[in-house]
């Protein structure tokens, strides 16, 4: 099976599902010739993808030429190598790709696949722009065979707007198991937080920062890992916050290890890729209580829970913290990552899903 993973950009969760994806598939029989279509600039994400599995082009941000070059390598690569599945990657991978491949319907007819990783009429939008959004996605089902929706709540969501549940399957992200090993806190009097993410809006960054201005006097330090993209968002100095910028995945690994508790502030998510990292890591979590974050932080049991937007109720729930409760909550969110989460899951049922798909005329 010949099979074309195509990204418009990679960073984040895309990154760590694509490269699991690819990793797997390159390794596996069952799959003649695999190859990743990604930004030039963006290539470091999966670097453990061998360069001859990947494809690249040029990007300089979201604009007309870089889409250009995307559709050029994306519709050579399609036309020249007749894939027999294609995997979009995000929204404006699956807008642009499924265009493409309008086009060339009469001679090239690949099984597509199409994982929005957050539909995008689950964002905070006006009612015109998201209404414009289902149109996009009901319109672009014709050249579509399957939607991975990333959560349950995505795929609810798709279905209450009428997009076919037929074509809607949920494969959750999945990422390797870390053993659920997580260092014993560093002072029993003190708490160490850990955001690791976008500094936006979708992810609640402005909602971080009020929250720790209120903090400010206790003994909570939190560290972000991440930065602004295309340096839109100023990042605020507090005496209580230490910025490390983005790291690569296996620099991680300290900071999870050293932390008593991930925050996770987003206004809405597809599935966040770093709830998994944390519960395989057996850190509690604390979380808005926004789209999909519920089916993984169980309110009490794996993590808790503030109302989505507040900063109040977050400091109040990171206030009400206590070391022996979220030690606890760590070791039951590995259970839940064990039995729901894994990578390996994930890439079962995506290979699953492209079998059935070859199946079928």
């Amino acid at each position: 099976m010949k099979v074309f993973h195509a990204s418009e950009t990679i960073k984040g969760g895309v990154a760590t599902v694509q490269k699991q994806l690819a990793h797997a598939q390159i390794l596996s029989p069952a799959f003649s010739q695999v190859t990743c279509l990604v930004p030039a600039d963006q290539v470091s994400e999966i670097d453990e993808i061998d360069a001859g599995h990947l494809l690249t082009f040029r990007r300089t941000g979201r604009d007309v030429g870089s889409f250009w070059r995307f559709l050029s390598a994306f519709c050579r690569h399609v036309w020249r190598e007749k894939p027999d599945v294609v995997h979009l990657n995000s929204t404006f991978a699956g807008v642009l790709g499924r265009l493409a491949l309008i086009a060339l319907r009469p001679v090239r007819k690949p099984k597509v696949v199409y994982c929005p990783h957050a539909f995008a009429f689950l964002m905070d939008n006006s009612v015109t722009k998201r209404k414009l959004y289902v149109w996009v996605e009901k319109l672009l089902l014709t050249v579509t065979d399957k939607i991975i929706c990333v959560s349950d709540y995505e795929k609810t969501s798709a279905v209450n707007l009428n997009l076919s549940a037929e074509k809607l399957v949920v494969v959750h992200n999945g990422v390797p198991d870390r053993g659920g090993v997580h260092h014993a806190a560093a002072s029993p009097t003190s708490l160490n937080l850990l955001f690791v993410g976008r500094l936006d809006f979708q992810k609640g960054y402005d909602i971080i920062i009020d929250a720790m201005r209120q903090l400010q006097g206790n003994p909570i330090h939190l560290t972000i890992v991440g930065d602004s993209v295309n340096g839109q968002q100023e990042k605020i100095s507090l005496p209580n916050i230490t910025y490390t910028g983005w790291l690569r995945s296996h620099e991680l690994e300290k900071y999870f290890l050293a932390a008593d508790v991930l925050v996770i502030a987003s206004r809405w998510e597809g599935f966040a890729m770093v709830t998994l990292e944390a519960m395989s890591y057996a850190l509690a979590i604390v979380a808005s209580d926004s789209t999909s974050l519920p089916e993984v932080v169980i309110d009490g049991k794996t993590g808790r829970l503030f109302k989505n937007g507040d900063a109040n109720d977050l400091k109040d729930k990171i206030l009400a913290l206590q070391h022996a409760e979220f030690r606890e909550m760590g070791s039951e969110g590995y259970k839940l990552y064990k039995s729901s989460f894994t990578s390996e899951l994930m890439i079962s049922k995506t290979f699953q899903l492209y079998n059935e798909l070859q199946k079928t005329h």
